[in-house]
């Protein structure tokens, strides 16, 4: 009877030994793959390499997927979702104007990406390209909120939306002030259009209407995010 005790306690010792080193491997591999979308929502940002970007984060959400079926704790898929698309509209912004605001502007790529631009949406960008000081787009409102955005905005909300997905407090704080300045930053740009609009929409072939398709739907997030942001359950940002 004691051996049969004992052969029962080996197997139960066993069984729970499997059972722990199972949900260890399932929360390396979540781990693994919010690495992955991270990874990936960022590259969306380059433009270019967006495609391969989308590849990647859907690889990780995947590997986040499975993970949770094998018993990992994970963060809930609304907060992935919504850090995902802060950490996209973010990586946008910033490779977009930073190769306006960089001397990128003087490559055939920034040239190229930069006038089809302006022919298409925003004719500041057309006009006067490549003519004042700092290089790139000529207007002068333009150039400002690039340099407040590229320099400060845009890393202080990337760097934030990956608190926030990490589920830290200070993620989630900076987030809330980051997306309270962008909003502001927006209202700033909008302004600086309308005083130029003639130049800015009325030469471009698509205007107010390729505007809004193409880059300023992104910009109504803080409309959206922030009521949400106000109301979360602090308590799960630790």
């Amino acid at each position: 009877m004691t051996d049969i005790a004992n052969r029962g306690g080996s197997d139960t010792q066993i069984q729970s030994k499997a059972a722990a080193l199972e949900l260890a491997e399932a929360q390396a591999m979540a781990e693994r793959g919010d690495r992955w979308f991270i990874s990936g929502c960022i590259v969306c940002g380059t433009w270019i390499l967006g495609p391969i970007g989308v590849v990647i984060l859907l690889y990780g959400m995947l590997l986040m997927r499975r993970a949770q079926q094998r018993g990992a704790d994970i963060r809930s898929w609304g907060i992935t979702l919504i850090g995902g698309f802060i950490l996209v509209d973010t990586s946008v912004n910033f490779f977009a104007w930073g190769m306006d605001f960089f001397p990128a502007h003087d490559s055939v790529l920034g040239r190229s990406l930069w006038m089809g631009y302006g022919q298409l949406v925003d004719g500041a960008y057309m006009y006067g390209y490549n003519t004042q000081a700092m290089g790139g787009v000529a207007d002068h409102g333009e150039k400002a909120v690039q340099l407040g955005m590229v320099l400060m905005g845009m890393p202080i909300k990337m760097v934030a939306a990956y608190g926030f997905l990490k589920m830290k407090q200070w993620g989630l704080q900076w987030t809330l002030i980051s997306y309270w300045m962008y909003f502001a930053f927006w209202m700033i740009y909008l302004t600086n259009m309308l005083e130029d609009f003639p130049l800015r929409f009325g030469s471009s072939e698509f205007g107010v209407i390729g505007f809004w398709l193409l880059v300023n739907v992104p910009f109504l997030g803080p409309l959206v995010l922030l009521p949400y942001l106000h109301t979360v359950r602090r308590d799960l940002w630790k």
